[in-house]
């Protein structure tokens, strides 16, 4: 009595080799493409998560020197002496100016005291100015607006009228995204800040 082969004496055939590959190969470009969806999601969170730490850095650190505007501890400004009085803030469309006499020698000439913010629109970056020359400050920054405001808290250009600032910072990714159809490609934030200078004008 002959016996019918069973499938571990005949093996597999072409066809179901063949097949097997096949899915198998199609499991394997599945995982891949994930894969690489994965890394790219993952870089576009790092390019945004790295976007809204430098415009919180630009809009804390460029209130903070604000804050500081005006400060006169010999009281220059309120003597009779005119020659040496200062603005903390200087009216200027084009930058942002702050002074401060922060060793409190009646002076606003030494190192860090006359500060001054350019933004750079083609380089994407904002700048800063203690003496040494327009310095790097803040990269990937797609627009940086000020407003000077008086007491009311409506818009001035009189330097001696300023008693509060708005800064607005808009940052950018620093790559593009094919995928992102805005901005040619670059996410944006934008942050606003409106500061009150506690040191006064004069």
């Amino acid at each position: 009595m002959s016996r019918v082969p069973t499938r571990s004496s005949q093996g597999y055939t072409l066809i179901e080799v063949v097949v097997a590959l096949g899915l198998s190969l199609l499991t394997m470009i599945a995982v891949y493409s994930l894969y690489v969806q994965e890394l790219k999601a993952q870089g576009v969170r790092e390019n945004v998560l790295e976007m809204n730490q430098q415009a919180r850095v630009v809009v804390d650190l460029v209130s903070r020197e604000i804050l500081m505007a005006g400060y006169d501890p010999r009281g220059v400004n309120r003597d009779t002496d005119l020659t040496n009085d200062f603005d903390g803030i200087t009216y200027d469309p084009g930058k942002l100016s702050i002074k401060a006499d922060l060793n409190g020698n009646g002076s606003t000439s030494d190192a860090n005291e006359s500060i001054v913010f350019v933004y750079d629109a083609a380089a994407h970056l904002l700048r800063r100015n203690t003496g040494g020359g327009n310095q790097p400050f803040g990269e990937d920054i797609e627009s940086f607006a000020v407003d000077y405001l008086d007491q009311a808290g409506k818009p001035t250009s009189d330097s001696k009228a300023i008693r509060q600032v708005g800064i607005t910072v808009t940052a950018r990714t620093s790559n593009s995204d094919s995928q992102y159809a805005k901005n040619g490609g670059f996410r944006t934030v934008t942050l606003h800040s409106r500061i009150t200078i506690r040191n006064g004008q004069l």
